[in-house]
């Protein structure tokens, strides 16, 4: 299979895995679902391919779990109960599910609490049983966040609700999540330089052509949950010039991806500087959140 058909493979299976963890009571209890493919349903656009599924756990799985291999088992128990139950009901039956494995992320406990869990699952796809190179399905699962009074909203997934981020949430994160992938914070946390997340400008884009920067209301509950969402991971903003790090590698990395070709950089970026001088208007930049002290130390 080519990384192609490997991509729309991917999309169209995690629909039907999205689908069976609505259906679950158990799983829609526990979890809150976010990112671009929740913002796809929110926007009802189709513009960016999401190829994993994000979630964050909720502090009642926390509550009822508190033991760490507990919360895996639980996790692993409640996924995999999900899937066997929705894909025999499918008319034909199309996927079967050929496993389901949890692990921790990190492996060891994290020194703020962030633990995480990665959920791999395996299909066998019966409408392509000669296929060779079948890839594997990712859900990311997160600790749970710090969250606005407008941040979490129910959303439709195949006839079922399930938790999910609002837009004006997801706004904010996309932020955050691009600042976290700069130097300056993987630096602060002492943790590796990763890629810099450019589909968030991307995204950024598709949020404001459905409620523009004009909008106010809108982008100041965004504002406020940028700075929820900043706080909670201990994010600095001095406003557009943190964004700004590393200008050339930014746009370097978003041109070179031609799935994002329909929105230019410049267009992008020009999106970005309307925003962040929205939020400089509105006063929640520039911020600090420094790194507590005792865990600075360690």
């Amino acid at each position: 299979m080519d990384s192609d058909s490997a991509a729309a493979w991917r999309e169209e299976a995690l629909d039907h895995i999205f689908a069976a963890l609505a259906a679950s009571e158990t799983v829609a209890a526990n979890l809150v679902f976010k990112g671009a493919r929740v913002l796809s349903a929110r926007l009802r656009d189709e513009d960016r391919q999401s190829l994993d599924l994000d979630s964050n756990l909720t502090t009642a799985f926390l509550d009822a779990y508190p033991e760490r291999e507990h919360q895996l088992r639980a996790l692993q128990e409640a996924v995999e109960l999900a899937l066997l139950n929705y894909f025999p009901l499918q008319d034909p039956v199309r996927y079967e599910v050929a496993q389901v494995r949890v692990k921790s992320k990190p492996t060891s406990r994290h020194p703020w609490g962030w633990d995480a869990f990665e959920v791999n699952i395996g299909l066998q796809d019966h409408q392509l049983s000669s296929v060779v190179g079948i890839p594997r399905l990712t859900i990311d699962v997160a600790a749970p966040e710090v969250l606005g009074m407008d941040a979490v909203s129910p959303l439709h997934v195949d006839g079922h609700l399930v938790a999910a981020y609002t837009t004006p949430r997801i706004a904010g994160e996309k932020l955050r999540a691009f600042l976290t992938s700069l130097p300056a914070y993987r630096t602060k946390l002492k943790g590796r330089h990763d890629i810099v997340r450019v589909k968030d400008l991307f995204d950024l884009v598709r949020i404001s052509r459905q409620a523009p920067v004009a909008d106010t209301p809108f982008w100041r509950v965004a504002a406020q949950e940028f700075r929820i969402a900043c706080a909670s991971r201990f994010v600095d903003c001095d406003g557009l010039a943190s964004f700004s790090e590393q200008l050339g590698v930014t746009r370097a990395t978003y041109t070179r991806d031609k799935t994002m070709a329909i929105i230019s950089f410049d267009d992008a970026w020009s999106n970005l500087a309307l925003i962040i001088g929205l939020f400089e208007q509105l006063a929640v930049v520039p911020f600090e959140f420094p790194l507590p002290v005792v865990n600075a130390q360690s």
